[in-house]
């Protein structure tokens, strides 16, 4: 049951309520003037008048309760959204959670596709592809090799179309060819 729903429904509970309050009340004010016709008067044989005998803090309270309910029935109804924002609220959990699962897939095939290259070689190509278009000058620092080393290995990567290399000014940007 949805939460327009139960406002409906306490709003038919709060017309029930208030109608039996004002049933109550008119049958009490019948009988009064009842009693009024038949007498002549609204006192009583012992100078009681029964006006002042009624107590109103029954009809007071029924009708403040059965106001309390159709402004809670009404809310319910036309303003509160929460099961739309719980529904929303899951569909963002949701998606978070296939990335974050993809991210983890494309994190394991990046591991088996390393494992069949050198420490040396697997070093330089977490590199690359941290900073995907690393200059090759960043790269040499950032992997601590010689740059005899890394020119070495950079061409043997590009000649197994592991990597490619573009020029940028005196210094190359390093890319790799299958994207993770």
């Amino acid at each position: 049951m949805n939460q327009k729903q139960i406002g409906i429904i306490i709003v038919v509970a709060a017309i029930l309520l208030a109608m039996v309050v004002f049933m109550a009340k008119a049958k009490e004010d019948s009988y009064i003037n009842a009693i009024i016709k038949d007498t002549g008067s609204c006192y009583l044989a012992d100078g009681t008048c029964l006006h002042d005998d009624r107590s109103y803090t029954v009809y007071i309270l029924g009708w403040t309760l059965s106001l309390g309910l159709l402004i809670l029935g009404i809310y319910l109804m036309l303003f509160d959204k929460t099961q739309r924002m719980l529904a929303e609220h899951q569909v963002k959990i949701t998606s978070a959670l296939k990335e974050a699962k993809e991210q983890d897939v494309k994190k394991d095939e990046f591991n088996a596709f390393l494992s069949g290259f050198s420490s040396e070689e697997q070093q330089v190509l977490k590199a690359i592809r941290e900073q995907d278009g690393i200059k090759q000058s960043t790269l040499r620092y950032r992997t601590g090799m010689s740059k005899a080393t890394l020119s070495l290995m950079l061409k043997s990567l590009e000649k197994r179309k592991i990597i490619s290399k573009k020029s940028a000014g005196k210094t190359n940007e390093v890319y790799l060819q299958k994207k993770f």
